[in-house]
């Protein structure tokens, strides 16, 4: 039997375009907190930038995931790519800080409305044979993306000015836009919906098992890009962004491996490999003084977190009915902002008392918990096949 393809026209358009929109929001990310501090803004005010974009962003998703359930998804990312260029533009305009954080809770309302649609409608593409192979491939548009990105932001806002990291972030976002208008999504057939119910719908109840997986292996991640780079500084580590950089490398280089490994075999043995080699990067990367333990800790994280996130996504999708995929990739993406922000509020109190590298030690406990749960789970359902 023939193999139905991923890579159509329409796929690779999209892949485009989400790449586009991560660099031109990604950038700003390392920049903003600068930003805010040059206009006298406190360091509470600075942490509140972060909590209110991810709450904004948590809020819209389960509107968005059930507004997806049978309208056109193309529309809604086009219409939130547009959002995000409109809001990028005003950050220099609106120097007023409350004006800012109130912008920047906008802003996060874009980017859930955003990813959540772009996600949705790459799982109309792909074959579902392959599901979990071609939103392994569809992932590196964001996590290169989202890795890159902060290194480009930082070398515009040094070499120029913020007003032209604006406007090369808002250039990213328009051709975004015009890429996306390339795509064919195809409008869902309309159907009986249930009653919206906001609290049941910030997690889809069918995939409540990915979705605290996300949560919990976010966790580790949370700790990266807390911390590498202060721990970079305190063990004297100059090439500190080897890690982001080879991490990018070594998840990218595996999705056509992963991805065909979780069709055949399902979420559970790789999901378990996967989250011991992210125990093991956090544990060795606790204990770098050099950059030969920091590329190995590395190429252990890319193969661990890098695998483990794309499959979680795909596991959530496949957990509901094919009209729901919208609310499913809305939890997932959910889990994924719950699971950072909980990891930043945590750890920033724990740094308190205890040093980075036991911070990384601890955090690394959270993959093992993970292994566990997806074990278990494994257990059971062999046990409800043996039943049936």
């Amino acid at each position: 039997m023939k193999k139905q393809k991923i890579f159509n026209e329409s796929f690779l358009f999209l892949f485009i375009s989400n790449f586009l929109v991560f660099i031109g929001f990604e950038m700003l990310l390392p920049i903003l907190p600068a930003y805010l501090l040059s206009i006298d803004a406190s360091p509470v005010q600075v942490g509140l930038m972060t909590t209110l974009f991810t709450l904004g962003a948590v809020l819209i998703r389960p509107f968005v995931g059930y507004y997806l359930i049978d309208n056109q998804r193309k529309s809604l990312a086009i219409v939130a790519s547009i959002a995000l260029m409109i809001i990028t533009l005003l950050y220099p305009i609106l120097n007023i800080i409350w004006l800012l954080l109130l912008l920047r809770l906008f802003h996060g309302v874009a980017w859930g409305v955003s990813t959540t649609a772009n996600s949705t409608i790459v799982v109309d593409l792909i074959p579902k044979s392959r599901l979990g192979e071609g939103i392994g491939y569809f992932s590196i548009s964001t996590t290169v993306g989202a890795i890159i990105a902060p290194s480009i932001g930082i070398l515009i806002y040094d070499s120029f000015s913020f007003n032209i990291l604006i406007w090369s972030s808002v250039v990213l976002s328009l051709l975004a836009v015009i890429v996306l208008s390339f795509v064919y999504s195809p409008t869902p057939d309309k159907q009986e919906r249930q009653p919206f119910k906001y609290i049941g719908a910030i997690f889809e109840k069918d995939a409540w098992f990915p979705a605290l997986l996300t949560v919990i292996t976010t966790l580790g991640f949370g700790a990266i890009i807390t911390f590498l780079v202060l721990f970079g500084k305190q063990k004297g580590l100059d090439h500190i962004f080897l890690f982001f950089l080879i991490n990018a490398t070594v998840s990218t280089l595996l999705r056509p491996f992963t991805g065909k490994w979780y069709d055949k075999k399902g979420p559970w043995s790789i999901i378990i490999v996967s989250a011991i080699l992210g125990f093991l990067s956090l544990v060795l990367l606790s204990y770098t003084t050099n950059n030969l333990y920091l590329i190995i800790a590395a190429i252990l994280f890319g193969a661990g977190y890098g695998t483990v996130m794309p499959c979680l996504q795909t596991w959530t999708v496949q957990k509901v009915s094919e009209e729901k995929s919208g609310a499913a990739n809305a939890t997932f993406l959910s889990s994924f902002d719950v699971g950072v922000g909980v990891s930043a509020f945590i750890l920033g109190i724990l740094a308190e008392w205890i040093s980075l590298e036991m911070i990384f030690r601890v955090i690394s406990l959270s993959f093992i918990f993970v292994a566990v749960l997806v074990y278990k789970d494994f257990s059971n359902e062999k046990k409800r096949s043996v039943n049936i």
